[in-house]
């Protein structure tokens, strides 16, 4: 039962950050194309998000390899 409950915490933080990924891309092209003289502070903003995401997808992954070690 608690492979299923790291299976199901993978899964949700895998698609809460897709969804959140391709969000911040959208919305920060759809900038860009608004205002293409502030590309440079926009896609600096959104590189240093995506970064953050992967970043929690990465805990994620380690806390789920720590949590499937103990079962």
């Amino acid at each position: 039962m608690s492979i299923f409950g790291i299976a199901l915490a993978m899964g949700m933080a895998c698609l809460g950050i897709g969804l959140g990924q391709g969000l911040g891309l959208s919305k920060g092209l759809e900038g860009i194309s608004k205002q293409p003289e502030a590309s440079n502070k926009i896609q600096t903003a959104m590189i240093v998000g995506m970064a953050l995401m992967e970043t929690i997808g990465i805990l994620t992954f380690v806390i789920a390899i720590m949590l499937f070690s103990k079962v």
